[in-house]
Formats: C-alpha cells, structure tokens, sequence
C-alpha cells in the first residue's frame, strides 16, 4: 500500500507507520497528515524496512505483533543499518507485554490517545532533529 507521493514529497517530516491492522493504519495516517505530517504506510514489515532504506523516514512507527516479522525484528533491522540507526523508532502494541530494553526510543500501549501519540511524535522528532544539528556542527 505505497503512497506514489511518499518519494517525493520532501517538504514535511516522513512518517513510516508499520501495522498489519489496515483500519487501524489508515485511521493513524490521517490523523497524522492532518499534524502536518508526510506519512507513508505499509502493512507488511519487510516492505515497511524497505520503505525506510528508500525514504529516510523522519520517525518510524511500527506494531509489536505483525505475522511474519515482529516489531522488535523491524526496530532492529532498522537500528542496524548506520544511515537510519538516528532514526527514532516508537514500537506500540495492544499487549500489556512490551518486552523491556528493545532497540526503540518509544513503547506505547494501544490504544494510544491520540494526544499521547502526538506529544511522543513531536518530542522524538525534536530530539533527533537537536541531536542531527550537533552532529553537523562537529564536521
């Protein structure tokens, strides 16, 4: 389910919400644009890793429990590639049973209030924009 305007439409932060619960995912992507948000969706996590080496996603938004691949398998393939490894990654499910110490800078439980999800999103996305910033300054 890829949107053709997701690879070039550079002027917004890019989103990348994985989730294999359609409704679900459309309901989120919405809500997001509608913040002023790029986002782009897949409901499958291969593709949505792939998505993320294509796009360079300004956050990464991924379920817990997907058939096939898990969201703790997305955030560690996503942590192991050095060009997205800044990339913050919020891992949310609708079991109480998050795993601690998973390679993401977010857990949240759904269902997300949507001012939970929207304070996380922007306090992720100003941390990694501040931390980018330092990290051009050093060159």
């Amino acid at each position: 389910m890829m949107d053709a305007t997701a690879l070039s439409d550079t002027r917004l932060p890019t989103i990348l919400l994985i989730d294999d619960e359609q409704d679900l995912l459309a309901a989120w992507a919405l809500l997001l644009e509608l913040e002023g948000f790029h986002v782009v969706t897949s409901m499958e996590p291969r593709e949505g890793i792939e998505l993320a080496h294509r796009l360079h996603p300004a956050l990464v938004i991924t379920d817990l429990m997907m058939p096939d691949m898990n969201g703790i398998e997305v955030c560690l393939a996503i942590k192991a590639d050095p060009s997205l490894d800044d990339v913050p990654v919020i891992l949310w499910s609708a079991s109480p049973d998050i795993p601690p110490n998973v390679l993401c800078e977010c857990t949240l439980h759904k269902p997300v209030p949507r001012e939970t999800l929207l304070a996380s999103v922007e306090g992720l996305l100003r941390s990694a924009l501040g931390a980018r910033q330092k990290t051009s300054l050093r060159r």
